[in-house]
């Protein structure tokens, strides 16, 4: 059966019921810290290249999304950075990965990056397949430190 997927940018209104997918995902993420980082990534100092777009499946639940922004890259001029990537179907993730692959890779060429940079959390094992099915391959590591405020 062929999926009918659909994809959109996300506005305000979807920041509440994309939590839910959030939360299936990253279980200790609270609402309020949800809310702070999507309304920050819906307000950066340069909206164009930057946002958050969400996959939905027939129904029109939200079964995907990713958040993004654009910047500067010494190799590349410009690297189209890929934050939060979450994918969740009860039928067939497969489908929505692909989906969010063709979008990522067709609004950075939109947008003129020269790479795509995608973040996953080590919890996320089961997603880097589908990335490297798709022609992503690891590049480094990005280590972390918490700061102390």
């Amino acid at each position: 059966m062929e999926r009918k997927l659909s994809v959109a940018s996300l506005s305000p209104v979807d920041v509440d019921p994309a939590f839910a997918l959030m939360r299936a995902l990253h279980s200790d993420l609270t609402l309020d810290h949800w809310r702070s980082f999507a309304t920050h990534s819906n307000e950066r100092v340069w909206p164009r290249h930057s946002g958050m777009v969400g996959i939905r499946n027939e129904r029109g639940y939200l079964c995907g999304l990713f958040v993004y922004h654009v910047e500067p890259s010494l190799k590349f001029g410009r690297a189209f950075v890929v934050d939060v990537l979450a994918a969740l179907d009860i039928i067939d993730v497969e489908p929505v990965m692909h989906m969010i692959l063709a979008t990522i890779r067709s609004t950075a060429s939109q947008l003129q990056c020269g790479i795509t940079q995608i973040r996953l959390s080590k919890q996320q094992a089961a997603l880097a397949h589908y990335l490297t099915s798709g022609g992503f391959q690891s590049d480094g590591e990005v280590l972390s430190a918490s700061v102390s405020r």
